[in-house]
């Protein structure tokens, strides 16, 4: 083989490794972002993965806190363990409907604590996907609104008494 050829592949051969070097790099720099801010985000936030079936495969420690389970008690469990008796079974139609659609649900759901007592939860679902576009699961990101559902439940309370006096 010519010098001159060789030494021309080699350099297009180095550059091609260095090329994949960068891009191996940025590859590995963005998979660090996303695994801080998912783990930042299950920190902080009501999260939890289930199957495809709706049985609880992952819970945040916020999961744990509010609902009073341990996360041994929930995972395998489905999510009715955590169901209030007061929720209209319809929105729970609705919302796997949606899910199963490859759609984002987004709720406000009632649920029983461990210890009795409830919370009420601000719930976004969603699908999560494979690279053949098919539903492996599902994860939910929840935010605890019991503060303000109590606070326009007695808003509502002193409107109503108000309605009464004045009428």
């Amino acid at each position: 083989m010519n010098p001159d050829k060789r030494q021309t592949e080699n350099l297009n051969l180095q550059e091609q490794i260095e090329k994949l070097t960068k891009e191996n790099d940025s590859l590995k720099e963005q998979l660090f972002r996303l695994d801080y801010v998912y783990s930042f985000f299950n920190k902080y936030a009501i999260t939890s993965e289930t199957d495809i079936n709706g049985n609880i495969t992952y819970v945040s420690k916020p999961f744990v806190d509010i609902s009073g389970y341990t996360e041994s008690e929930l995972l395998g469990q489905n999510h009715r363990i955590v169901k209030h008796a007061n929720m209209d079974d319809n929105i729970f139609k609705e919302m796997w409907k949606t899910i199963k659609s490859k759609k984002v649900w987004r709720g406000e759901i009632k649920n029983e604590k461990k210890g009795g007592g409830h919370y009420w939860i601000d719930s976004i679902i969603f699908p999560i996907l494979n690279q053949d576009d098919e539903i492996e699961g599902f994860k939910s990101i929840r935010f605890d609104i019991t503060d303000s559902k109590k606070t326009n439940d007695i808003l509502g309370e002193i409107l109503e008494n108000e309605e009464n006096i004045y009428f």
